[in-house]
């Protein structure tokens, strides 16, 4: 209790700064992309094609007070097809440039993934809920809503080119559970994510890495979050090249997994077309909470590529192209496992 007064007073004191205005300052953005894709799995000869609309607004509220800080938020109307009125809470930006976002803040670690080049358009065949396997390097970095990130200025610490974060939610008031069919929920957690960029030659560099851990109020369970990831990016001319890796311990539901995550892709820019081709690996043993993890695993590979082109400002045109294998249990699935593509456009404002 007495850190979610803490959190409660240094916002109250924070917001109570004067020269703020009575109304603030507003904008929207977003997007709608509408295509069609097709898919064909292993399990049939058949393709299935489907059209795919998935419209985007988001709006953003921001003043600066006479002191020079600005106070920012904003909220989402819909995001790509669900109608939701989901609030971003407050983010507090300094006069040295560092930053402190309050309420749902979300993890320093994954606010350092690098930007691994993947493959556009809404490909993919869809995967069983039952399938654990790691699909991204955010795997495991979860938070309560109830908490706070710091973000440094650039160039911190006075070292060029690096930059920091440092995130925690605190809410041990959920209610504590027990037993293999009841869901974990996140009470505290604790994250940290650097990045440092740098030249080399003719070419810029970016590392980024994090650690991200919570406990979980499952009295059953035999872990608790606990991921790391680390990767790199090489920008030179036109081309991008990156990898990324992750790895850990992490609860979902009523079950507890242990697995990792590995993305390779480059991404090729001509005038107003980007060329991108990216392979993927995930994986995960995953078992009820409180069981031992038995040797064999969930995991799904892809493999993908696209063409994207510049029709017009805020028209861009995609082409893309997946090949997915997917394992349950250890087992091949056919019916999870195979090629899709997609053909459409994004239309931004």
């Amino acid at each position: 209790m007495k850190k979610e007064l803490l959190l409660a007073t240094a916002l109250a004191s924070t917001m109570g700064v004067s020269g703020i205005a009575e109304a603030g300052s507003g904008s929207f953005s977003g997007h709608v992309r509408s295509g069609v894709a097709g898919t064909n799995p292993d399990s049939s000869d058949t393709d299935s094609t489907a059209a795919k609309q998935l419209p985007n607004f988001n709006v953003s509220i921001s003043e600066t007070t006479d002191a020079g800080m600005k106070v920012a938020t904003g909220f989402t109307l819909a995001d790509e097809g669900g109608a939701e009125a989901d609030a971003s809470g407050l983010t507090l930006t300094f006069t040295d440039g560092s930053s402190l976002q309050l309420i749902e803040a979300g993890s320093a670690s994954a606010a350092h993934n690098v930007s691994v080049p993947g493959g556009g358009g809404e490909v993919g065949i869809t995967v069983t809920s039952t399938n654990n396997a790691a699909g991204g390097l955010d795997v495991g970095t979860g938070s309560d809503a109830v908490g706070f990130d710091y973000a440094t200025a650039a160039d911190a610490f006075g070292i060029e080119g690096f930059s920091a974060n440092v995130s925690a939610s605190f809410n041990s008031d959920v209610a504590a559970t027990s037993g293999a069919g009841v869901t974990a929920t996140i009470e505290n957690s604790y994250a940290v994510g650097v990045t440092y960029k740098t030249t080399a030659g003719d070419s810029t560099v970016t590392v980024g890495a994090g650690y991200n851990q919570a406990d979980l109020n499952n009295q059953t369970a035999t872990k608790d979050n606990a991921t790391y990831h680390l990767g790199a990016t090489v920008v030179t001319g036109d081309l991008t090249v990156g990898a990324g890796y992750a790895d850990g311990d992490w609860l979902n539901d009523n079950e507890q997994m242990s697995g990792s995550f590995t993305s390779l892709g480059a991404k090729y820019v001509s005038g107003d077309i980007t060329f991108n081709v990216v392979a993927s690996s995930g994986d995960a043993k995953d078992e009820s909470i409180g069981t031992t993890a038995s040797t064999v695993e969930d995991s799904v590979d892809k493999v993908g590529a696209s063409i994207d082109y510049v029709v017009a400002s805020g028209v861009t045109a995609t082409v893309g192209y997946r090949d997915q294998d997917v394992n349950e249990e250890g087992a091949s699935s056919a019916t999870h496992s195979g090629t899709s593509w997609y053909v459409g456009a994004t239309v931004s404002f």
